[in-house]
């Protein structure tokens, strides 16, 4: 696909589309055209994106960004990488264990290469991520620990607080069965906690087996923590990577950051972001819908469903995530999307599948139509829904990846985390914190408490 390294660009018929290279280093491409033209009216919400823009890079200059300086400047430390070459080195699996940001990034990551599986049989270590408490999960993890061998399986087990109930249940679980076959010298091989440096449950557990810690940046929260070492280390685990390299999901988001805050124009991130205001203010708490037309993208969507989730669901305020997958909803949703409540914005997310089969069509009659290669009728069929949402006045974008890689992974994270923060500034919403979700937190302690006692 050719695509065009400026702002803007035009169609045959003289329509102006809003199209952008995101990372021309990382391969991947923005379409905003319908997603610009069908929120509203925007002129007041392009001034207030401009102010937020400044406010925003007069923050970051300053220091007041955590999460853009984590990933200006990397991991204080390097000792991930020595964790990431010793588990690929020696592991057959790798237990990820962790709840929400604290797994969400990492898994994406995971899932960028073309392979499209943490679970690849070409390379080593398979990965698998554990956050379900759910017994019969974790009766089915169980059989696979016992499939590996104590001997081949690494575990890292993340929570920024030391203090998340799924996470310190897998920790008791995992390290009882790892028993007393394996020396303490043996579990510091093949296990690492990350959380904050403060006394936790889980620091204090870990220190008590011998598991080595490492320190997770306390001002960074989980669902921005993927360019900290929470997300840096899983995607580390099964690459090539020497003692001075990092990811390369560093160098799409840093690609992405050098554009963030241009001297001239309006960078992509505060164009989406003066579009969803608009459309907010039109129509309250709006669906954002996010469609995936590659399976493997499915973490990446869970990922920012709690990004905007957590971000700007607050005061009464907020979208309401969707997921979807293409082309199942299709045949699932479409009718709502084009001819239900005109409250919905659309993000579809595409990239080129890692293999192509052809359709054996020839002696069955199809029609000439009908093409002779998957691709050729998968990319037909993201083309029409795309074609069909903006015929039917629905705010659609596209990012389309050249290829699935982690450099075009990061370059997309970075840019909806500056979106996101910058449409926070401009609604008036702090996107740091989750105030509300501590008091459920409290009451499972409660409930426990009590059925205990």
């Amino acid at each position: 696909m050719n695509r065009v390294p400026l702002s803007s660009r035009t169609i045959p018929d003289g329509t102006r589309t809003e199209h952008q290279d995101l990372s021309d280093a990382a391969g991947i491409s923005a379409d905003l055209t319908a997603w610009c033209d069908h929120a509203g009216g925007q002129t007041k919400h392009r001034q207030a994106a401009r102010l937020a823009l400044s406010r925003l890079e007069e923050r970051y200059r300053d220091g007041g960004l955590p999460f853009l300086t984590a990933l200006d400047t990397g991991p204080p430390s390097r000792a991930y990488l020595d964790i990431a070459r010793r588990f690929s080195r020696d592991a057959d699996l790798v237990v990820h264990v962790g709840c929400g940001g604290s797994m969400h990034a990492g898994k994406a990551f995971t899932m960028a290469t073309d392979g499209g599986s943490s679970a690849r049989p070409d390379t080593r270590p398979v990965i698998t991520f554990a956050g379900s408490i759910n017994p019969d999960e974790c009766a089915k993890l169980r059989e696979t620990l016992n499939h590996f061998g104590q001997e081949r399986v690494c575990c890292v087990f993340v929570s920024k607080s030391g203090r998340t109930t799924e996470t310190l249940a897998h920790f008791a679980m995992l390290l009882d069965w790892y028993g007393e076959a394996l020396a303490s010298e043996a579990i510091r091989q093949r296990t690492v906690c990350l959380t904050q440096a403060r006394p936790s449950p889980l620091r204090t557990l870990a220190e008590a087996r011998g598991v080595p810690v490492l320190d997770v940046p306390a001002d960074v929260g989980g669902r921005f923590a993927a360019f900290t070492v929470t997300g840096l280390l899983p995607a580390a685990i099964g690459q090539d990577i020497s003692e001075h390299d990092e990811p390369d999901v560093l160098a799409g988001a840093r690609a992405v950051l050098a554009r963030a805050f241009p001297k001239e124009g309006f960078s992509p991130a505060a164009r989406s972001a003066a579009a969803m205001a608009a459309f907010h203010e039109r129509h309250g708490t709006a669906t954002l819908v996010t469609l995936a037309y590659e399976p493997a993208m499915a973490p990446l969507q869970t990922w920012y469903r709690q990004l905007v989730a957590e971000s700007l669901g607050k005061d009464s305020q907020g979208f309401t995530p969707v997921t979807a997958c293409g082309t199942d909803d299709e045949h699932s949703q479409m009718q709502l999307w084009l001819d239900g409540p005109p409250g919905q914005m659309f993000t579809l997310l595409r990239a080129p599948a890692a293999l192509d089969l052809r359709i054996p069509k020839e002696p069955l009659g199809y029609p000439d139509w009908f093409p002779s290669r998957l691709a050729s009728l998968w990319n037909a069929h993201a083309d029409a829904t795309g074609a069909s949402l903006s015929a039917s006045g629905r705010p659609v974008r596209t990012f389309t990846l050249a290829r699935r890689s982690q450099a075009a992974y990061g370059a997309l994270m970075a840019h909806l985390m500056i979106e996101t923060v910058l449409l926070a500034d401009i609604l008036g919403i702090d996107p740091f914190g989750q105030p509300a979700v501590e008091g459920t937190k409290q009451r499972v302690i409660e409930i426990l408490t009590r059925v205990e006692h």
